[in-house]
């Protein structure tokens, strides 16, 4: 009886060496060595509709050196595409705020971003300026997003939100508060839309991550240019020991069933533009008034 347990402990011994040599081989296989990989993943509580990202988000959320990649506007099939497939090969993510009129395009991409560990949350069903909007068009543009990507991903979206424009109201506010919806803002602004060419693109992230140390980046996955920059960006990033931190929701997002998207674009194009640029005029006031040294 004796010898039959000291061979089931041997046996029970081999076997747990055994499976420590395959985690740890799947881990190896998972991220090869030199890849930026993950540094960390925070568990995001979005109970009462917080904000990240500056200026009202906690400025403590990233440690010195963190980062966290965002994408809005997609998902644009060949331009997406190429993102995730330079973020698989340095082995970390991002998250993609997409936009209900390309979810349901193309439902298949979000499928794809889901499959790859990718975060994603919401960016509004047709990219409208919220904060020149009644509560009715605000539920109705941000539900309705919220329903398209959670029916096109196979695994729950997050309760995660960026207002278009960056633009927010007290009453948008309140609403995300009450719907217990994460709102996201920016640390660092890649202005990609303002430009047709990687370098820049990849220049303005750096010189953001010099002067603030950390941050949320935006970025945009409609744009081939910013496609084209993210390799060089991620490089960058890896050899100024900048660490990627993804985020995860500590909830799903409560669904309202039943809401059907909006009858017509609330934006046209002319009108995103002039948005964006608004927007942008407004960062560079809040950025004179809240900039810090680096910690």
């Amino acid at each position: 009886m004796q010898a039959a347990r000291i061979l089931t402990l041997a046996a029970v011994a081999t076997a747990t060496v055994a499976l420590a040599a395959d985690i740890a081989e799947a881990a190896e296989q998972a991220c090869a060595a030199g890849t930026l990989g993950i540094s960390r993943t925070i568990e995001v509580d979005t109970t009462g509709g917080p904000w990240f990202g500056a200026p009202k988000g906690d400025p403590k959320f990233l440690q010195p050196k963190e980062v966290v990649l965002t994408f809005d506007d997609g998902p644009s099939p060949a331009n997406t595409r190429k993102i995730l497939a330079a973020l698989a090969k340095e082995c970390t993510t991002a998250t993609f705020f997409v936009v209900g009129e390309m979810v349901a395009v193309h439902p298949e991409v979000i499928k794809e971003i889901a499959d790859q560990g990718h975060t994603i949350g919401t960016h509004t069903w047709s990219h409208p300026n919220l904060a020149r909007r009644d509560i009715d068009d605000v539920k109705h543009e941000v539900e309705a997003t919220f329903n398209a990507a959670q029916k096109a991903s196979p695994t729950p979206i997050a309760p995660f939100f960026r207002y278009p424009y960056l633009s927010s109201s007290d009453v948008t506010e309140d609403y995300m508060k009450s719907r217990n919806i994460g709102q996201f803002a920016v640390d660092i602004d890649s202005q990609d839309w303002r430009v047709r060419s990687a370098k820049p693109v990849v220049a303005r992230v750096m010189a953001g991550l010099k002067a603030r140390g950390r941050g949320i980046i935006l970025m945009h996955d409609i744009h081939r240019s910013t496609a084209d920059a993210v390799p060089q960006l991620l490089a960058q990033l890896k050899a100024g020991g900048y660490q990627v931190v993804q985020l995860k929701p500590k909830e799903k997002v409560d669904l309202i069933a039943d809401v059907t998207p909006p009858e017509k674009p609330a934006h046209t194009q002319r009108a995103r533009k002039r948005g964006k640029a608004a927007a942008g005029k407004t960062q560079r006031k809040m950025a004179l008034r809240t900039r810090k040294p680096a910690a």
